[in-house]
């Protein structure tokens, strides 16, 4: 390897750090000001700084061609229209019932449907038409097959214990809770299609096989989140276990019983001060 490769390697190495990762950074410490701060600029500051990196990572496939952590930025740039639109739709769908705060217009739960319908459609566009994300003609972005089972599988099971939720807990919610039920059922639908119905660059096969790696990812995350609840729990129960018992105290004198009814007395008697 002589000087020019060398150099050719650290000049690729340095756009990647200043184009994608440092974006990447930008991105929840823009967030982290927007949520901490109480001041108006500083939050303007933050937001304006998490969309400046949003961007960045996104324009990534352009800017730094030759990284290949690139493909995060084109499959984000990608997602992020009908992600949009399926989370502004739950939104709508779930405030727009009986809730004690920001309660919106009922007219817009039939908007939230709408706008959850062509996010998915969109989706459903990546899966069985032309819009599947490609890194070059005919490759799709590995990042796609990992998102994809993933986000339905998600989503259907957010939908449902949300719905479920809704019914244990609200009041009057009976038709909020059937929206997310049609909701979590759609996804439902789409996976058993996606295991039934091949697309013109994605197989029955290969959406079969990451399917099952996604369902093993989340029950890893759902096992390991119980797990440390538990550890956590433990850890607290055996701490509290080693602590000495609380000293106690002896019961008030007379005197003392006095002075507080004597200080109570004087405050509830309904004089002026």
């Amino acid at each position: 390897m002589n000087i020019h490769t060398l150099r050719g390697i650290m000049d690729e190495m340095l756009q990647a750090l200043l184009l994608f990762w440092l974006p990447v950074a930008v991105v929840p410490f823009g967030v982290w000001i927007f949520l901490s701060s109480s001041n108006n600029q500083r939050k303007t500051f933050g937001r304006f700084v998490a969309f400046v990196g949003i961007v960045m990572v996104c324009t990534s496939p352009w800017t730094v061609p030759s990284s290949p952590s690139t493909a995060a930025g084109h499959l984000l740039g990608a997602i992020i229209g009908p992600a949009v639109l399926i989370l502004l739709g739950i939104y709508l769908i779930s405030f727009s019932g009986h809730v004690p705060v920001g309660r919106l217009p009922r007219s817009d739960r039939k908007l939230g449907m709408f706008l959850s319908f062509v996010g998915f459609a969109w989706f459903a566009g990546m899966h069985w038409w032309i819009l599947t994300p490609q890194i070059a003609s005919g490759q799709v972005n590995d990042y796609w097959f990992v998102f994809w089972p993933t986000f339905l599988l998600l989503t259907s099971c957010l939908s449902s214990c949300a719905a479920i939720a809704s019914l244990s807990i609200g009041d009057n919610r009976k038709t909020e809770s059937n929206y997310m039920f049609m909701l979590s059922g759609l996804g439902f639908l789409m996976i058993f299609l996606g295991l039934n119905v091949d697309g013109p660059l994605i197989t029955t096969d290969d959406f079969r096989e990451h399917l099952w790696l996604s369902v093993a990812d989340l029950a890893g995350i759902a096992v390991g989140g119980l797990l440390s609840v538990m550890v956590f729990a433990l850890v607290i129960f055996v701490y509290e276990k080693t602590l000495p018992s609380p000293v106690t105290i002896e019961a008030p004198q007379t005197a003392e019983l006095e002075q507080v009814a004597n200080v109570i007395a004087s405050h509830i008697g309904g004089g002026v001060e």
